[in-house]
């Protein structure tokens, strides 16, 4: 759908949103872009770019009608997701969800008490008074940050006074989250696409993780499309899931949500109201034509979602398969970056979201979050075995050494044998 001579006012400008005003653009859209951070990556795709923070309400409102923006589009943070509702509120424009089911799906104590309520599972959780009787290992977390931010893993009582002080540092309100550590279940990654009330699975991917640094949240390694546990989900969880949705009124936007699986049932512990990290519409667009981005920038401009009736294209069991690899990388100063642009040329790869350059410090204030990350690199493949052997060859391709001359790839990392 185009909307040529509109403009959109675009919160965030990370390596993330790149694809966000490439896809505007795309669609006859001027790009207004903001972000604190000077020089941040994606301000040099944008029509217009500022260095303004999106918690700024009232600097963002002069900017929208300096601007003559037409729409606000929060991307792929928690923290700009209160910001647009917030400015849209104050702009008059539509936001497709409402402050409190933002918070709802932001923080995770709430999350948790939603999910009960409509008998969707969730990880059982312990109380901070019983640290020293409760069974160990357990993982201790913010209740209201994202991006893996200030979590801990917990092998024994002794862990647990700097796991503690730790995630109440990453909580805007010092609130945490002490859970069973699920270490050894298998994680799934599970997106919803909501269009007037339909809510619909779009995509239900296996999530491997990277187990290597001990003591720290498991990292993302990579998620796999579709999933083999599909058939039990949809027999199990679906439709109690869709139910939570739709009564809670969320009948517009997208959902990402991370569960566990122990073979009969699912335990949700993490969610999002936006796009998640992942960027699953990219390998999404590729293989049937869904676009969570293009809608999210429709529903900013106009309201709706689509025109088209998204029931028609959302299936879960379609007939390619699709794999998103995160690189994770050490602390210290990147030297050199080798084999991206072999690795883009490959039939199977789509994108290629890249977060670090060479010159740029992985900084020790990141390792245990997603921060982390060289890349995100996409495939899609006609069946699993065309797709490991693109997983394996940009595994062999993939080279980042320090200024150091060190290996700065985290052993661990997915090496797709499990795509069979």
């Amino acid at each position: 759908m185009r909307h040529d001579g509109k403009t959109l006012l675009i919160l965030g400008a990370t390596a993330y949103s790149i694809n966000v005003i490439k896809t505007a653009k795309e669609m006859g859209i001027r790009t207004v872009v903001t972000d604190p951070v000077k020089g941040a990556k994606a301000k040099k795709y944008a029509d217009v770019s500022y260095d303004v923070d999106t918690t700024d309400i009232e600097t963002l409102y002069k900017i929208a009608l300096d601007e003559k923006v037409d729409g606000v589009f929060t991307g792929y943070s928690d923290v700009n997701l209160f910001s647009a509702r917030a400015l849209c509120d104050k702009l008059g424009y539509p936001f497709y969800g409402t402050a409190e089911q933002i918070k709802k799906t932001t923080d995770k104590l709430l999350f948790k008490e939603m999910c009960r309520r409509y008998n969707v599972g969730t990880v059982p959780q312990y109380e901070e008074k019983d640290l020293a009787t409760v069974p160990y290992p357990i993982i201790i977390k913010p209740a209201d940050s994202y991006g893996s931010k200030g979590i801990s893993v917990c092998y024994s009582f002794e862990e647990t006074p700097s796991a503690v002080e730790k995630a109440r540092k990453y909580s805007k309100t010092e609130q945490i989250i002490i859970e069973k550590y699920m270490g050894g279940y298998d994680v799934v990654n599970i997106d919803y696409v909501m269009q007037d009330g339909k809510i619909l699975l779009s995509a239900f991917g296996d999530r491997y993780v990277n187990t290597e640094q001990k003591g720290l949240s498991p990292l993302t390694a990579a998620g796999v499309y579709p999933s083999r546990y599909l058939d039990k989900y949809l027999a199990v969880a679906d439709a109690n899931v869709k139910k939570m949705f739709y009564e809670e009124g969320m009948h517009n936007g997208t959902v990402f949500i991370q569960s566990f699986f122990d073979g009969e049932q699912f335990y949700f512990f993490e969610m999002g109201y936006r796009t998640g990290g992942g960027q699953g519409s990219i390998p999404l667009k590729a293989i049937c034509g869904l676009d969570y981005v293009e809608y999210l920038i429709n529903f900013a401009l106009t309201g709706k979602m689509s025109e088209h009736d998204l029931s028609k294209i959302a299936n879960p069991s379609y007939d390619k398969c699709s794999c998103a690899i995160v690189v994770i990388l050490k602390a210290g100063v990147i030297g050199k970056i080798e084999g991206l642009d072999e690795i883009a040329a490959l039939p199977e790869n789509i994108n290629i979201t890249q977060f670090y350059d060479e010159g740029e410090e992985v900084k020790p204030t990141v390792i245990g979050n997603l921060g982390q990350s060289l890349c995100r690199m996409h495939f899609v493949a006609d069946n699993f075995a065309e797709l490991k052997k693109a997983v394996q060859s940009a595994n062999r391709i993939l080279k980042v050494t320090s200024t150091e001359g060190e290996n700065m790839i985290v052993a661990g990392g997915f090496d797709g044998e499990a795509l069979c």
